[in-house]
């Protein structure tokens, strides 16, 4: 049996040990740490199947989409690539056109494996159109910034079909697409297609070619080049 004296030192010994928790709770993080980068991007990171851009004219659609399913994931740092809020794309992707007048769709094109597109937005980016020799003509660019030079994709469409547009350089090469350099939209200027191309650091010119629609072989062929210093190149506001 507790006498009183013992009965009272039990008391005072739980008084403090209440205390001593109450301390630790307080000492406990109000703020979890937050969830590394990595971590947070895996968990984003998510099979899709979405339409990335469209190319839209009378006779139908030119779309950019997936073969089978792309993975879709945050930019994750900001970069000459992009902001970090951007979003990125890759896997097989393929051009298809879906025409007006003959219903159904079929496939135009396909983009080498593991295929990467940068856009702001989860919305389809719009392709850029215009009319060369008695063509219409879709660019579509995968990526809305660059550090060097912005990947570009060429199709024509003519009497309700589209069909890839390939390039010819000046030595004869025959490529399926070209680098422009960033923030300088394409221009057509006395029936020719007017692009200026990617550039590297320290590099004082930069290449402005001049192409022509080729009907016979459907081709974009380049008629001229010319070098234009960096600095007295005027871009897109």
């Amino acid at each position: 049996m507790l006498n009183k004296s013992n009965y009272m030192s039990l008391v005072v010994l739980n008084f403090i040990l209440a205390l001593s928790a109450c301390a630790d709770k307080d000492r406990s993080p109000l703020i979890q740490p937050a969830a590394s980068p990595a971590a947070e991007q895996a968990q984003w990171n998510k099979e899709d199947h979405s339409i990335r851009a469209i190319g839209t004219l009378p006779e139908g659609k030119l779309l950019i989409k997936p073969m089978s399913q792309a993975v879709a994931a945050p930019l994750g740092a900001p970069s000459c690539y992009g902001q970090e809020t951007d979003l990125r794309w890759s896997g097989h992707y393929e051009a298809w056109w879906e025409s007006s007048s003959e219903g159904g769709s079929s496939k135009v094109s396909e983009f080498p494996d593991d295929f990467e597109i940068v856009q702001q937005g989860e919305a389809p980016t719009p392709m850029q159109h215009f009319q060369l020799g008695g063509i219409d003509i879709l660019a579509f660019v995968p990526r809305y910034t660059d550090c060097h030079g912005l990947e570009t994709y060429f199709f024509g469409v003519k009497e309700g079909k589209a069909f890839p547009l390939k390039l010819m350089l000046n030595d004869g090469q025959i490529v399926p697409q070209i680098s422009q350099i960033p923030h300088r939209s394409l221009q057509i200027q006395s029936e020719e297609l007017v692009l200026t191309g990617g550039f590297g650091a320290g590099q004082e010119f930069v290449d402005v070619y001049h192409f022509q629609y080729d009907a016979l072989q459907e081709l974009l062929i380049v008629t001229s080049k010319e070098k234009v210093k960096y600095n007295d190149l005027i871009f897109d506001e």
